[in-house]
């Protein structure tokens, strides 16, 4: 692989600049016609877009929802795509303001220098030094820059594809290194029944969230009160945690408390509900029951579930709506992301492999994961970095930082990536 220079310190310069902005989703200042996100977004975007601008490349804002910088001649085009704004920002125990882009020990903090600003900085400069090599990429290359990554829905994304061209391929660097080539469908699956005066009377609470294993649950019965505690984890490693909602009913059932929510938790697994499909390419399916309330009147369980890749959705719904009326429940898909899955050895996969490779001296192989990153925005789209298996994942917390090593070996990965693809 080609070795392209590298113009750190100018880099650090204008990522600064960048980290500086807040375009915090939800709460990044006003919102107008021409900032429909938000001012500080729109600021992100239009810094951004400035930066292409002085760099020699062509630039559109479209609307305040995103933008896109873009270079080369020719038919086809391929992206990077990368977002701008970032998660919410607690001041408390950061070791340097999470606004200001601080060099401590070889690591460079802030909000966003993970994920995503950093590596859409980088993907700005790999498009800069391949201008200034003068080779002739025969394409175009785009980096399209998200405002609404982190508050799901994505608007961003919905708008662009309103106006722009599609990319024939692209890669995301907003995950981790190696390729990830398949993402499990992401479903949410509630189960509720109303409840009558010949059932015992339980109160139950539990769970806020689809994507986080409960930490807590409760529960009074008969004038007694229980609960049960956990470990939280994410909905797509469901083991990693402990889920103290199942802990809790497995308590009642074993006290001789019978009810239709606990007959339900009892087999709220996949096994259970009849739904342990699996493929090779990305797995078993996993269930997360997240969220509970049960009092006089009405019982509810909602779930989130990671659905193998070439499993249809309608098998899973099926056998978990039969599973559940067994108890008199109803089964509702309230919201469903479907997978992404690139084949392993479709060009733009093994050409993502080689770099990495050859770039980094690992033969690690491509990936399959149970979370959604932000390549289910384009078809023939994969997630490819920016953070490498060794590094701590720190976005979403506290001291957030990226390495400057690390940030180094990525744009050496990246620039090459752009020009094979």
């Amino acid at each position: 692989m080609k070795q392209y220079p590298w113009e750190e310190a100018q880099f650090i310069n204008d990522l600064k600049g960048l980290l500086k902005i807040r375009s915090v989703n939800g709460d990044c200042g006003p919102v107008s016609e021409r900032a429909p996100l938000g001012q500080g977004i729109y600021d992100a975007i239009e810094y951004m877009l400035d930066l292409g601008r002085k760099f020699g490349f062509r630039t559109k804002n479209l609307d305040g929802y995103a933008g896109w910088i873009e270079m080369g001649e020719g038919e086809r085009l391929v992206a990077v795509v990368a977002h701008l704004d970032t998660v919410s920002v607690d001041p408390e125990g950061w070791v340097a303001d999470p606004f200001d882009g601080t060099v401590i020990d070889g690591k460079l903090y802030g909000r966003g220098v993970s994920d995503d600003k950093g590596p859409a900085m980088v993907a700005l400069y790999a498009m800069k030094a391949i201008a200034a090599s003068g080779v002739n990429l025969g394409k175009r290359v785009r980096l399209i820059l998200g405002g609404s990554e982190e508050a799901g829905g994505w608007r961003c994304i919905e708008r662009y594809k309103k106006t722009e061209e599609l990319p024939d391929c692209a890669f995301t660097p907003d995950s981790e290194y190696p390729v990830t080539f398949a993402e499990k469908g992401l479903l949410h699956l509630d189960f509720h029944r109303d409840l009558d005066d010949s059932i015992p009377p339980l109160s139950l609470q539990c769970g806020q969230m689809y994507n986080i294993v409960p930490a807590f649950a409760e529960a009074e019965f008969a004038g007694k009160h229980y609960e049960a505690e956990g470990r939280a984890a994410h909905a797509m490693e469901p083991h990693k945690g402990e889920n103290a909602l199942l802990k809790l009913c497995a308590q009642l059932r074993a006290q001789g408390i019978e009810h239709p929510f606990l007959s339900l938790a009892g087999i709220a697994t996949a096994e259970g509900l009849g739904i342990a499909f699996s493929d090779e390419p990305s797995g078993c399916t996993t269930i997360n029951p997240a969220i509970a309330h049960v009092d006089e009147k009405h019982a509810s369980l909602c779930c989130d579930l990671r659905i193998p890749v070439t499993v249809p959705l309608e098998q899973v719904v099926g056998a978990a709506e039969k599973a559940a009326a067994q108890f008199g429940f109803e089964t509702r898909n309230t919201s469903y992301m479907p997978p992404l899955y690139v084949k392993k050895d479709s060009p733009l996969v093994q050409t993502l492999q080689r770099v990495f490779q050859e770039c980094t001296g690992t033969d690690l192989p491509p990936v399959s994961c149970g979370g959604g990153t932000y390549a289910r925005a384009f078809e023939n789209a994969v997630a490819f970095g920016a953070l490498f298996p060794e590094d701590p994942v720190t976005y979403h917390q506290t001291n957030e930082f990226w390495k400057l090593d690390s940030i180094g070996k990525t744009f050496q990965i990246i620039t090459n990536a752009i020009e094979l693809i």
